[in-house]
């Protein structure tokens, strides 16, 4: 399990859009009216492999889109006009934003979860000592890499959500523990199968001695 290295609480910071109300020691945000003028902002930038999660508290039906999440270098911080929508930043600076429902290809058919009680996540990892790669979370799964590239040397970079669509209202939740893709996969094995069996699964000896802890 990789450990997020988390130094204190993060809050949403003052400078949000228009239809945001926020709540409990800016931990939740609300987006009173509309389907649009969410944008919210981590309060401080975030630590690199630090792990930055929402859980979705409220929907609302009748509109299209879901929860957008991502990084930004654009600094909260200068109150710099906002626009309706987390895509509309692009244009103004190093922003990277996702929609939770598509990552990558906008063809794919996957669809994460975007109901109430899904805990969403991101953490950027570096890779050399100047870029690093964003991975997205899902209910304490790391899902992969979403975005590659980003310079987390030249700039501070802040938490940008896009409360849009039929998100409604989310929450900070902080936890110190994420579960790899990999991990999550032995578990799921592990529970079905008899240790005793793993030798004869048709796999690789490296992934049996995965399964084995050896």
């Amino acid at each position: 399990m990789a450990l997020a290295q988390m130094t204190s609480c993060v809050r949403f910071h003052s400078h949000h859009g228009s239809n945001i109300v926020l709540g409990e020691n800016n931990t939740v945000a609300y987006r009173k009216a509309s389907f649009a003028n969410g944008l919210v902002f981590s309060e401080r930038s975030l630590k690199p492999g630090e792990v930055f999660f929402v859980k979705i508290t409220q929907t609302e039906l009748g509109w299209n889109g879901h929860l957008r999440l991502g990084l930004t270098q654009l600094d909260p911080n200068t109150f710099f006009d906002l626009p309706l929508i987390s895509f509309d930043l692009l244009p103004l600076g190093q922003t990277w934003v996702f929609s939770i429902f598509k990552p990558g290809n906008e063809d794919s058919e996957v669809r994460l979860p975007s109901e109430v009680g899904s805990l969403i996540g991101l953490q950027y990892k570096p890779y050399n000592d100047l870029f690093a790669h964003l991975h997205l979370i899902v209910d304490g799964v790391d899902r992969g890499v979403v975005e590659s590239d980003i310079p987390y040397h030249s700039k501070p970079l802040y938490v940008v959500a896009d409360i849009y669509g039929t998100t409604k209202e989310i929450q900070i939740r902080q936890m110190h523990e994420v579960t790899s893709l990999q991990t999550a996969c032995k578990a799921a094995i592990m529970q079905n199968i008899a240790q005793k069996a793993v030798g004869s699964l048709p796999l690789p000896k490296f992934l049996k001695d995965f399964l084995l802890y050896r």
